[in-house]
This record gives C-alpha cells, structure tokens and sequence, in this order.
C-alpha cells in the first residue's frame, strides 16, 4: 500500500476552489451590472477575495511540503 500524501491533495483542492471562486466572483461584479443590487455586488467580491485567499493558502503550503 502506497503512502497517499494528504497535505498535497488538500492542498491541491483548495487551489482549484480558489481558482473558481475567484473567477466566479470577478465574473459576477464584471461591467457594474451588480451596482443596483449591493448585497450581490458585496458577496461577488467577498467570494474573490476569499478565492484569493485560497490560492495563497494552497500555494504556501505546495512550497512549505
């Protein structure tokens, strides 16, 4: 049985979530067609900076293992 490396694969995951909530969340607040409806215009961007978030954390942890 072969050693399965679960900080990579985690690592790994987080990565690609933060790549699609970041595009995700630039995608939504793309042209100011959310800035008549604030609350979306505000969850779009806190999802990009989370996604954001995410990337850094996985990147981090790729060159710590």
């Amino acid at each position: 049985m072969e050693y399965i490396d679960l900080v990579s694969i985690g690592s790994f995951l987080a990565l690609f979530l933060g790549v699609l909530m970041l595009s995700g969340g630039l995608y939504a607040r793309r042209r100011g067609r959310l800035h008549t409806r604030q609350g979306a215009a505000v969850l779009a961007g806190f999802t990009a900076v989370l996604g954001a978030t995410f990337m850094a954390v996985a990147l981090i942890t790729f060159i710590q293992a």
